[in-house]
């Protein structure tokens, strides 16, 4: 069984944020039965707000830059995830105001009636919270651990190899009566384990999507960039296993990923997280203010369930396709292993919009036949075709026919005297 991860958790924010974050969180906070606090603040998403935990005032903010880079907005006018089914694997999830929560279930060894993290109710609301990605998506809640510092003396279970793939064999034991179309696993673990490769690929055969997260910069590096060059490439797990739609996290602006992420060569596509809105644990409407693959990864299960809803017909390699040749970036994965021409955003940040409505014909493999630019609004009109006049030709005979007829007639009136004689 491999070692769990310790970097799996780590959401670091970008450097003008850390201290205001602290700083509001800590202002925010009221007495024990007071009314939650009703100034202004950025209400964090945060694994630490559990059940149980002091309540805190929803966020008051109403846009959402990391959904604006999608263009989330306008792909939602044409599908939400209605019909679309995700399973998480994760620390467990609460049922939140507006989650369409499917069912739920916890594997053997884990508590499926304690909430110790977050992680699980904030990774489901990116997904198909009432401000996610599918909105109208449902989720089923599959948990696999209870916190990443459990303690084992209480019976807590933490994060291993081990417990995520127990987790991919309920959810392949569910698959006849759920009928899933996309399996989300915002977790990684940094050492290889056969166990956990066999039930990944058990899962692929399904049919199904599986999205996992690309691998954060472990806590506590003192240079962020020690891996920053496109030869290296880390090992994280389940997402460089085959079949796995490996999901990194992009800052905003023109920040560099590589304080945030690892250099992974089977990267496949990346998402920015900065400024999504989810829920934390406490039922309270929180502003992600990390940059994280867990949180990116969730937000392309919700971009996966619009595609399925979209393209029901189209196969989970189809529907990559789809997203990858639509990317802000780089484009498809070159060569035929997939290499990712930049480790830290792979085909290129997801513009979910373009996804949905770009003229693409991918095979059944995901090959990409054909692929038309989308036209822009401010895009120069094309000519008028020309018109096509379908009776030109009859016309002309008929004209022609006319002129000789009445030229015969009037030369037959002009010889008839003559003739008489």
């Amino acid at each position: 069984m491999a070692a769990p991860s310790r970097d799996r958790p780590l959401l670091r924010r970008p450097h003008v944020r850390t201290t205001l974050a602290a700083g509001l969180l800590a202002a925010s906070i009221v007495p024990l039965g007071a009314a939650p606090a009703a100034a202004d603040h950025d209400a964090p998403c945060l694994e630490s707000e559990v059940p149980g935990s002091e309540p805190l005032a929803d966020t008051h903010a109403k846009d959402n830059p990391a959904f604006e880079r999608m263009h989330v907005e306008q792909a939602q006018e044409l599908a939400t995830g209605r019909g679309v089914k995700v399973a998480v694997i994760d620390s467990g999830m609460v049922g939140i105001e507006g989650l369409d929560v499917a069912g739920g279930l916890a594997i053997e060894g884990v508590n499926p009636d304690t909430r110790l993290s977050g992680h699980g109710t904030i990774v489901a609301g990116l997904i198909a919270g009432p401000r996610g990605v599918a909105p109208d998506a449902q989720v089923f809640d599959v948990k696999v651990h209870d916190t990443d510092d459990a303690d084992t003396t209480q019976g807590e279970r933490g994060l291993s190899s081990a417990g995520i793939a127990a987790g991919i064999d309920a959810v392949i034991r569910q698959q006849p009566q759920q009928q899933f179309d996309v399996v989300n696993i915002s977790l990684a673990v940094r050492d290889p384990d056969p166990e956990l490769e066999a039930a990944v690929a058990r899962l692929v055969d399904l049919g199904v999507v599986v999205v996992a997260a690309a691998g954060n910069v472990p806590v506590g590096t003192a240079d962020p960039g020690f891996a920053g060059t496109p030869d290296n490439d880390a090992d994280v797990f389940p997402a460089d296993y085959p079949g796995v739609l490996a999901v990194s996290a992009t800052p905003p602006g023109d920040e560099s990923p590589s304080a945030y992420v690892v250099p992974n060569l089977d990267t496949d596509v990346a998402a920015p997280t900065w400024g999504a809105v989810s829920a934390n644990a406490t039922g309270q409407v929180c502003v992600v203010d990390q940059v994280a693959t867990s949180w990116a990864s969730a937000e392309v299960s919700g971009v996966m369930a619009l595609l399925k809803e979209r393209f029901p017909r189209e196969t989970p390699q189809q529907l990559v396709a789809r997203l990858q040749a639509t990317t802000e970036g780089a484009g498809a994965l070159e060569g035929a292993g997939g290499t990712a021409a930049n480790p830290w955003t792979g085909a290129g940040v997801v513009q979910v919009h373009d996804a949905l409505t770009r003229e693409i014909r991918p095979g059944r493999q995901g090959k990409v036949e054909t692929t038309v630019q989308e036209v822009r609004a401010d895009a120069q009109a094309p000519p008028a075709p020309e018109r096509i006049d379908l009776f030109g030709t009859p016309r002309a005979i008929l004209l022609w026919s006319g002129l000789v007829a009445g030229s015969l007639l009037a030369l037959a009136f002009m010889l008839r005297p003559l003739l008489r004689r």
